[in-house]
């Protein structure tokens, strides 16, 4: 997660306020943890860096065009489509409107429970 800080200090006798974001720096890739069962595909997105938090993930299969996903709570997000079977790829916006693309995460044999690293975004 970004880091927020709020500091004081005085100047002029007055007393001034400023905050500093930090962005987050993480080893390796986005990962993205893929669970569910049939057509219901759900995936934690973690190890993000960047603004460290992601405002919309799309997911593309081998055979289908970009299909948003809907966040279900925290970093958990999900899709009912039929991906079984084809090579997935993300895409992953943070909440500073920054998005970063990572092709054929998962190989076309993925099953639930794999984790798969990608991209990263800038720190």
């Amino acid at each position: 997660m970004t880091k927020w800080g709020l500091y004081f200090f005085f100047k002029n006798s007055t007393l001034a306020t400023y905050n500093l974001v930090i962005k987050c720096r993480k080893e390796g890739g986005i990962r993205y943890t893929v669970s569910g069962y049939g057509i219901y595909l759900s995936v934690l997105i973690s190890n993000v860096a960047g603004a460290g938090d992601v405002s919309a993930v799309k997911i593309k299969g081998t055979r289908t065009g970009w299909l948003p996903m809907g966040r279900n709570w925290g970093q958990n997000w999900h899709i009912n489509a039929d991906l079984n079977h084809q090579a997935l790829s993300f895409e992953v916006t943070s909440s500073d409107g920054v998005t970063i693309t990572s092709y054929n995460v998962a190989p076309k044999d993925w099953n639930f429970g794999q984790t798969f690293e990608g991209k990263q975004f800038e720190s």
